[in-house]
């Protein structure tokens, strides 16, 4: 039923990428629960929710269906770009490292 909304939503680019690749589950007869990645997915949803919540309810024919959005965050790992965090990453990984920065003071980083 939701993959039947994704495909007819084709035509919107907007609510086509509001809806595909979510993470959809049925938590009982009268909700379900939508993960979006941040707020503003949840805003796009509230902006559709007319247009969502109407087919669904006229596809399982149940007029009291809503929706839960549940914004869940990844974590993304922080990469070393700069001489200065490569220092400080290698730092954590082995401390002997500043002895050796100490030894040879006119080598930046």
């Amino acid at each position: 039923m939701w993959n039947e909304l994704v495909e007819k939503s084709k035509n919107d680019d907007k609510l086509y990428n509001l809806l595909a690749d979510k993470k959809v589950e049925l938590k009982n007869n009268n909700l379900f629960a939508i993960q979006v990645p941040n707020i503003y997915f949840d805003s796009l949803l509230k902006e559709y929710q007319t247009q969502i919540l109407g087919f669904l309810r006229e596809a399982t024919g149940n007029e009291s269906l809503q929706y839960k959005a549940t914004v869940v965050t990844e974590y993304v790992e922080k990469k070393a770009y700069m001489p200065r965090e490569k220092f400080d990453e290698l730092l954590k990984i082995n401390p002997a490292i500043l002895s050796l920065r100490k030894l040879f003071p006119d080598i930046d980083f």
